[in-house]
């Protein structure tokens, strides 16, 4: 009994290191693929038939669902405007906020002079919101970024079901277990594969509301107002600009 309960430990012992050494691969760029066949591997030599048919089971219904998953996509914007009057400007981008069912998770700004807003709302409001707020002034600048994370989305997602599955069976190990030596061995995996859970298990929250809700970082300065003598002189400098530059 005690041989056998001590093959069980060494089995499972294998099968989270390979696990948890995956999750350390899947940050290393374009060698993560290879990193988790091969710790795969190390992981499936030491499980008994029944673990094969599971991990194969399980990639299996990885690469299905890869078509099945629509993608997930975190999209950001960065909006500068230009404007005559800030408090106006400001109350104008908040009810359009407001209108988008979207919220402002940041404010700031110097009195007088601009103001920043940081928004989220639901990506389905996504691309009105930011139409409706380009006109709120004169676009000074404008950049959008688009992170696709579905691969990373697919893979945390059948690594957790794997570790599901290995915390289940080393929780039935521990409850086998009557040496004070193997109960601490297990112990120690079974803290181990719950702290890999409790990353991924974040991760994967993060990552959901990131794709929820895009971003958008709206920042609004005032327009300078000429006085007459400011006008005279951009009209001198209009003048000169045109004797060394025509259109074309």
């Amino acid at each position: 009994m005690k041989t056998y309960l001590t093959k069980q430990i060494l089995i499972l012992l294998a099968m989270s290191t390979g696990l948890l050494l995956t999750g350390c691969a899947s940050h290393q760029g374009h060698d993560q693929g290879y990193g988790m066949q091969g710790r795969s591997a190390m992981a499936m030599e030491a499980a008994p038939v029944s673990s094969l048919k599971s991990v194969r089971s399980d990639s299996h219904d990885m690469n299905r669902s890869d078509t099945d998953t629509p993608r997930k996509l975190i999209k950001r914007s960065w909006l500068t405007l230009s404007v005559k009057d800030l408090a106006h400007a400001e109350k104008q981008a908040k009810a359009i906020i407001e209108q988008q069912s979207g919220y402002i998770q940041n404010t700031q700004g110097e009195q007088g002079k601009s103001f920043n807003l940081s928004i989220r709302v639901p990506q389905e409001h996504y691309d009105v919101a930011l139409a409706e707020l380009r006109k709120v002034g004169e676009i000074k600048s404008e950049n959008e970024n688009v992170q696709d994370v579905t691969t990373e989305f697919i893979d945390n997602k059948a690594r957790l079901t794997n570790l599901y599955k290995l915390r289940d069976r080393i929780q039935m190990l521990l409850n086998r277990a009557d040496e004070i030596d193997d109960i601490l061995k297990i112990e120690r995996e079974l803290n181990r594969t719950q702290s890999e859970i409790d990353r991924l298990e974040g991760r994967m929250k993060y990552l959901n509301s990131q794709v929820n809700y895009a971003s958008i970082e709206l920042s609004a300065e005032k327009q300078a107002t000429y006085g007459p003598l400011g006008y005279f002189f951009m009209g001198i400098w209009w003048g000169v600009e045109k004797l060394f530059v025509w259109d074309q």
